[in-house]
């Protein structure tokens, strides 16, 4: 009795132990499920769209775009906490399915595919990426600059955490509306967060920039990585699942740890197994013996 009492105990620290150590990877992994069903959601809504009113999408955001362009607009920092006023006309672009999404973000460098929310409140950024208000829409074109911004070191998500992996000549894609627009890295810089003119349009150009909060952990700069666009060739990108799947390789705290378990679960069942036997062979034998008699 004490030694089914004291393996159950050593199997509940092992199993605490474990989830403990990977409680921020388990914590990501889940928000890469629970974000892919919602870009799950976003496409299935585009690919049953019917053309006329994928246009009329396109075509709103390119207006919108349009008009940033000609009032260029003085960006505020995303990670701020000041409270912005809503804009109806923003909140409405690209939002189809009312769910605030207007596409999704690919990072193949550090296996990040995760949907772009309309604006950076906190709820946004603890579950995704945030598109920067004031900035333009995702769908590219001249004089367009979109910002997209994740956190760093969160305990549930991952995000950004990497993007400092980035460098140049890096490509990121961006899909959108039933298209994959490619983006190639052309500098990496750290900033101030009230240096956001390096967010401003650059007149005849197709930009993005992904923005962070750097050093890891003290978040008192901006990393900005910036990137231009670029021709996209067919199957640069991959899917979302391959993208979760290259992801969860680059884990090796979580698989060494969980090959030790599964190692562990088995010698358990295994031992288990030749004790039942053990038990059944002395059994038979004082069975045995008592006939004898």
């Amino acid at each position: 009795m004490k030694s089914k009492i004291l393996g159950i105990l050593i199997t509940l620290l092992f199993v605490a132990g474990y989830a403990t150590l990977n409680y921020p990877v388990l914590g990501t992994l889940y928000n890469q499920i629970r974000e892919g069903k919602v870009i799950d959601s976003y496409d299935h809504a585009v690919h049953t769209m019917n053309e006329q009113k994928r246009k009329k999408y396109w075509e709103d955001a390119r207006e919108y775009n349009e008009r940033l362009a000609r009032e260029n607009p003085q960006l505020s920092d995303a990670f701020s906490q000041e409270e912005k006023k809503p804009d109806s006309a923003y909140n409405h672009i690209l939002n189809m399915e009312e769910s605030g999404v207007m596409g999704a973000l690919e990072i193949p460098k550090i296996s990040l595919y995760l949907p772009i929310y309309h604006g950076t409140s906190q709820e946004v950024l603890e579950k995704g990426i945030g598109h920067l208000e004031g900035s333009s829409i995702p769908i590219g074109g001249k004089n367009t600059h979109a910002v997209l911004t994740g956190h760093r070191g969160l305990p549930s998500a991952e995000l950004f955490s990497n993007l400092d992996q980035m460098e140049r000549n890096d490509e990121f894609y961006i899909h959108i509306l039933g298209k994959t627009l490619a983006y190639r890295v052309f500098n990496v810089e750290t900033v101030r967060p009230e240096e956001t003119g390096h967010l401003a349009i650059a007149r005849g150009q197709d930009r993005v920039t992904l923005v962070t909060c750097t050093p890891y952990g003290i978040n008192t700069h901006r990393l900005l990585v910036h990137a231009r666009r670029v021709p996209y060739k067919e199957k640069s990108s991959s899917s979302r699942k391959n993208n979760l799947w290259k992801w969860l390789l680059k884990q090796k705290v979580l698989l060494i740890s969980t090959g030790i378990l599964i190692l562990l679960i088995i010698y358990s069942l295994v031992r288990s197994r030749k004790n039942r036997k053990r038990k059944k062979r002395r059994h038979k034998k004082k069975s045995g013996g008592n006939k004898k008699k």
